[in-house]
């Protein structure tokens, strides 16, 4: 949906509902939680899953509102209350999925090869829940139940003699994405071609952190630590211009 500038105010609003299945999503490990090659070279199936830059849901819009009032800044009242701008830019889309990693090739099934691009090796997953539907903080609350030097709760390694894992690609999700910014400004029109602009934006207006994808190593003291990643913060700039 899409309002053209009218009576000082434009604003946009899309969305998007798409699915992304692949079995690979780039040639370069695309993200911390996957490897870009297959685990089983003789079962490329095995790897059809979401890909890494699959986001079920993406909602982004903008508007940018011009106030009505004293509009010609006529006076000193028209000068002070004339002339100012809100505006925002906003998203909110689904997080990316990642895959749980064994850690090791026990059996060498990607010898030679894991050296180069790392070790695509996933472990057993021994959860019966839907682990696809649930967030990184349930996933983590769930792993601290069992934690053992060969996997968690989860997820365990793989056992004496196993070639590769039963764990699927891609079946974990990292946190979404939701981040407003925020905008306002004020013109001070100078003479006829020329005017002042002070302005205020605030990037992450709502200060919300949004975690990466966390360690996806099931033997790493960190698996499914989001919050060692940088969340991010609000970020305010203030500046003034002069257009002519």
């Amino acid at each position: 949906m899409e309002k053209r500038l009218a009576r000082g105010f434009s604003a946009g609003l899309h969305y998007t509902w798409s699915s992304f299945i692949d079995e690979a999503s780039e040639i370069f490990n695309p993200s911390p939680g996957e490897i870009a090659i297959v685990q089983d070279s003789f079962n490329r199936g095995a790897d059809r899953a979401r890909s890494t830059f699959d986001r079920p849901h993406r909602l982004a819009g903008n508007f940018v509102y011009e106030l009505p009032w004293y509009q010609d800044q006529k006076g000193p009242i028209g000068r002070v209350l004339g002339g100012w701008q809100l505006n925002s830019a906003f998203s909110f889309q689904s997080g990316a999925p990642f895959t749980p990693l064994n850690g090791s090739d026990p059996a060498g099934a990607l010898s030679g090869i894991d050296t180069l691009v790392g070790n695509a090796i996933r472990p057993n997953t021994i959860s019966t829940q839907a682990l696809s539907g649930m967030s990184v903080e349930q996933l983590f609350a769930i792993r601290g139940a069992i934690t053992s030097a060969n996997g968690n709760a989860l997820f365990q390694t793989l056992r004496p003699g196993q070639r590769v894992g039963t764990a699927g690609r891609n079946i974990l999700r990292a946190d979404g994405i939701n981040n407003i910014d925020v905008g306002i400004l004020k013109n001070t029109n100078i003479g006829e071609n020329q005017r002042l602009q002070l302005r205020a934006d605030f990037y992450d207006f709502t200060n919300t952190r949004d975690f990466g994808i966390p360690n996806s190593t099931v033997t790493n003291a960190g698996f499914l630590n989001q919050w060692g990643t940088n969340g991010g913060n609000r970020r305010v700039i203030v500046a003034i211009r002069y257009v002519f």
